[in-house]
């Protein structure tokens, strides 16, 4: 059978193998693991949301704040260079790559997340067993909402993130090949969102400790579902078209779980050896100097300058002054220093950047210390998604009122003027907050999603990733990839845009 560590460990193909005479004599088969590990169901699905919820907010996502132009970068450290660069380059699909850390991440800890959570639920949905603690405690109830919470999670970021992949819902699952759509993924964890919010309506005395140390009560769980839910579907769509045609029943439907999301904001506190925002905690981290380690890219002072004097790309002489800009969150989210830190100019002076962020950030300079704040839900992504649904639904009032409300943050901090019930003043409001408020907060896909489905992402960029090489040779499949300006346009395997054309929020260069 195959092998388990506690948790079991991820192979493709999920197919069994016997025992041999060379095994790890501290490894267990599934059967031996069943015996004598009491808890085993309890751990699996344990490990399955911990996986969930690191990898959505994990420092992979910094490669797509690149590519969508949140955050600037002339460093190697992971390829962070290649990511930002103007013209964009084609990804490198190349198991030697050390950008590829960006796709093996998501694809062994999303999927990894899915079949620990699989096999719990096979635990109790095919083998009749309860998954109890270590004490006996029966806990069977509570693991099958989290299990499918965290398989849905999994899968849709798999969706969200790459062309295409294989829908784990079945155990013993022997299938050698890659046959889902990354709209199918979409759906289908979506789908395994809604079966965790039936069984945890029905469950009132649920309890959401999955997360070292922290517990999520049944109320802010159905919330958080419904918002992930909101989220996930929403980024589904590859290009504005693609967005437009999913229609009225699409968007209807994430407005739905949208107004069934978070009303308040949901932050975690760090605590020894759980969760925290790898991502935030990136994007946040200064050098020596206080400049910026992974600065913000000259897109957000453009989008927040009030004289319109800001330029879109570094110039190749001079130092830029601060902006001043009439939204009073930009001075407290964003800091001005006229030192460049570790940027490199033989790397790309149009790459430059005089800000860091100062929203999340502490004395500490990492996120992982105790008691730090972790924002892993905004509820003003709500808001955006809400309004940005009823764009889609060509509702323009109803989307000018949610962005104008006084409760909105663009109002109630920014003290910005109201946005006008008009197509073109809605998409610049949108992508505007993704830029300013959402940031890097609550996941590695925001706001690159945001700005895929509106064609704001600059010609060239890869609009998702393909499969990781090593998948792909393991089951003797092609290896293929996306991206670079002389392929903008590009289509996939689905027809869907694979490489943003060139009309983004500004030109390739």
């Amino acid at each position: 059978m195959g092998r388990i560590h506690l948790v079991v460990a991820l192979f493709l193909l999920l197919t069994a193998c016997k025992r041999t005479d060379f095994d790890n004599p501290a490894t267990l088969t599934n059967e031996e693991a069943l015996a004598r590990i009491r808890d085993l169901g309890l751990k699996l699905t344990t490990s399955s949301v911990q996986t969930a919820f690191n990898t959505s907010t994990s420092s992979a996502g910094v490669h797509f704040s690149l590519l969508a132009d949140q955050t600037t970068n002339t460093n190697r450290n992971s390829e962070w260079w290649d990511f930002a660069k103007e013209a964009r380059i084609r990804l490198n699909n190349n198991v030697s790559y050390r950008g590829a850390v960006t796709w093996n991440t998501f694809y062994n800890n999303f999927y990894q997340a899915n079949l620990d959570a699989t096999l719990a639920l096979d635990m109790v949905q095919r083998q009749g067993k309860k998954l109890t603690d270590a004490q006996g405690k029966d806990r069977t109830a509570d693991c099958r909402v989290a299990a499918y919470f965290a398989k849905g999670v999994a899968q849709g970021y798999l969706g969200l993130i790459f062309d295409r992949g294989l829908i784990v819902d079945d155990a013993g699952l022997t299938t050698r090949s890659f046959p889902h759509a990354y709209s199918e993924l979409v759906k289908n964890g979506v789908a395994l969102l809604d079966t965790a919010i039936e069984l945890a309506s029905a469950h009132e005395s649920l309890r959401f400790d999955f997360l070292q140390g922290i517990v999520i009560n049944r109320a802010d769980f159905i919330a958080l579902s419904n918002s992930l839910a909101a989220r996930i579907l929403a980024g589904l769509p590859r290009d504005q078209a693609e967005a437009a045609t999913l229609g009225a029943a699409h968007w209807q439907k994430v407005l739905s779980y949208a107004e069934k999301g978070l009303s308040t904001d949901l932050l975690l506190s760090t605590n020894a050896g759980g969760y925290y925002n790898q991502l935030v905690s990136f994007l946040t981290q200064r050098n020596s100097d206080g400049s910026g380690w992974l600065p913000p890219d000259i897109k957000i002072p453009y989008l927040a300058d009030n004289t319109g004097q800001t330029p879109n790309y570094y110039p190749a002489t001079g130092i830029l002054g601060a902006i001043t800009s009439h939204d009073q969150r930009f001075y407290q989210y964003f800091g001005y220093t006229p030192s460049f830190g570790i940027l490199m100019e033989s790397r790309g002076r149009g790459l430059f950047s005089n800000y860091f962020r100062k929203r999340w950030y502490n004395n500490a300079n990492t996120l992982n210390t105790a008691g730090a704040i972790n924002p892993y839900f905004l509820a003003e992504e709500l808001r955006l998604l809400k309004a940005e649904s009823r764009y889609w639904l060509q509702d323009y009032a109803g989307a000018a009122a949610l962005l104008n409300d006084p409760a909105a943050a663009r109002k109630a901090k920014g003290d910005l003027a109201d946005v006008p019930p008009l197509a073109d003043s809605l998409k610049h409001a949108l992508h505007y907050e993704y830029a300013i408020e959402i940031d890097g907060a609550g996941s590695v896909i925001n706001p690159f999603a945001f700005m895929r489905r509106h064609n704001l992402l600059i010609g060239g960029t890869p609009t998702e990733y393909p499969l990781p090489q090593d998948q792909l040779d393991l089951v003797k499949q092609a290896v293929y990839t996306f991206g670079g300006k002389d392929n903008a346009g590009e289509k996939g395997a689905f027809g869907e845009t694979a490489t943003a054309a060139d009309n983004g929020w500004k030109k390739s260069q």
